[in-house]
């Protein structure tokens, strides 16, 4: 018996199909082996993959013969997600404390913290400094600012930064201040051994003074951040700053931090610092140079 073309199209064309549409639904998974079994996933365990074969039926498959399913790898890590707080997360918490009675009265307390992270290409840096110190009995004078910074890495070593700092500092008569700044740096290098970054750019601030007036201006501000590790993990460090006022270059300030950290155990420090300022237009009756030598704890992580 024969057939014409014509019915055999019609006869076998929707087997064909049907059969083109099944095997192109169904998973492939190859083996270490080079076997390369069609069928469909049922379920995976934790050692193994439950594999419904078109050949072989229900199979148990040992995870560590399989290497691909549907052409993706079964133990290929999953995307890397971005994390807020990244592995370049660090940080510092520094307390100075001390009370003296008898003869005189005194209490000093000084309680320093920061902490930075990266995320992507942008650093970001928030600081918190509280201090307050009386003699004999009297109203303790306070000094507080709070901090927060973002540098943009626009380049491997140059940064965008931009500051908002807000606080008080009664030894100095002012009562409130803020301060926004925006400056270009540059990252010269950052090591676990050693670290020195520089910037400069322009910085806005506003005083409000404890005779009730208010000095408000625009500066030109150049800052510099340093540290180095030392023998036994000591590490040294050096913070400095400049401010010179656009509208009258003689008014200026400058401030620097220098410390030493000796190890106690591990993360745990003990610190010596020296602060030191310089106004050479201070508030009405305060001094043109403010410092102090301070030793405590701290705890870097």
């Amino acid at each position: 018996m024969s057939y014409a073309p014509s019915t055999i199209k019609q006869f076998f064309g929707p087997l064909i199909t049907l059969t083109f549409c099944v095997a192109s639904s169904g998973d492939e998974i190859i083996l270490s082996n080079g076997d390369v079994l069609q069928g469909q996933e049922q379920q995976q365990t934790e050692d193994q993959v439950l594999w419904q074969s078109d050949n072989f039926g229900l199979l148990a498959i040992d995870k560590s013969t399989v290497v691909t399913i549907n052409g993706i790898a079964l133990n290929a890590p999953a995307e890397a997600t971005v994390e807020l707080f990244s592995n370049t997360y660090n940080g510092d918490l520094s307390f100075t404390g001390g009370y003296s009675s008898g003869n005189i009265k005194r209490e000093d307390w000084d309680l320093d913290g920061d902490v930075e992270w990266r995320h992507g290409d942008f650093r970001h840096k928030s600081e918190i400094n509280f201090e307050s110190h009386s003699l004999d009995g009297s109203r303790p004078a306070e000094q507080y600012d709070i901090g927060h910074a973002v540098d943009w890495f626009f380049q491997d070593k140059w940064f965008w930064s931009n500051a908002l700092v807000w606080g008080a500092n009664d030894d100095r008569s002012i009562d409130q201040f803020y301060s926004i700044g925006s400056a270009i740096g540059r990252q010269f290098w950052d090591t676990e051994i050693t670290s020195l970054s520089a910037e400069t750019g322009l910085l806005w601030i506003s005083e409000e003074l404890t005779d009730q007036t208010t000095d408000r201006r625009l500066t030109w501000s150049w800052a510099a951040d340093y540290r180095r590790m030392l023998s036994n993990s000591m590490e040294i460090f050096h913070r400095q700053g400049i401010l010179v006022a656009l509208t009258d270059m003689s008014d200026s300030e400058i401030n620097a931090d220098f410390g030493l950290k000796v190890p106690v155990v591990k993360n745990l420090f003990t610190e010596l610092k020296l602060e030191w300022i310089y106004d050479n237009q201070p508030a009405l009756g305060t001094r043109s140079t403010d410092s102090q030598v301070t030793i405590g704890v701290n705890y870097s992580w």
